[in-house]
């Protein structure tokens, strides 16, 4: 008897999904690839198809997502918009993570609400963005106090 495969989780290029399926298969889920092909061939069609899926056994959906949760290909909402304001002194060396020590980290830019509004109104674009950093080690991500 067949298994009933269900999507537990989309990614936008195919590469993605096979990190995910190998971190799935070696702990033994079975998983399928879905759409990769079509995302390869045109990525701008990887949206419009609702991105390359990654199918799993009815089964095993809750051992997956444990698994992915784990990993951190599934992060929850309120995980990924915590970011820690953190008071720097004069000591505080800004090239390491303050929670791990890690210097696998990089500076992260999102664009502030206010850019997108007044690049639709006016066409311009001005350099106003959220600041922040965030490790590759510990996922933390955090911004610095100013003054």
């Amino acid at each position: 008897m067949g298994h009933q495969w269900k999507t537990i989780l989309t990614f936008t290029y195919p590469h993605e999904a096979h990190m995910a399926k190998a971190y799935l298969e070696s702990n033994e889920i079975m998983v399928i690839v879905v759409d990769e092909l079509t995302a390869q061939v045109n990525s701008f069609y990887s949206n419009a198809i609702g991105g390359v899926k990654l199918l799993v056994p009815e089964a095993e959906i809750e051992a997956a997502t444990e698994l992915l949760e784990r990993g951190g290909y599934i992060v929850s909402k309120d995980e990924a918009s915590k970011m820690e304001l953190i008071r720097p002194d004069r000591l505080t060396d800004k090239t390491l993570c303050p929670y791990c020590q890690s210097r696998n980290i990089a500076k992260k830019r999102d664009p502030n609400i206010l850019v997108v509004v007044v690049y639709f109104l006016l066409g311009a674009i001005f350099p106003i963005f959220k600041a922040g950093y965030q490790c590759f080690d510990c996922g933390k991500e955090w911004k610095y106090e100013k003054g």
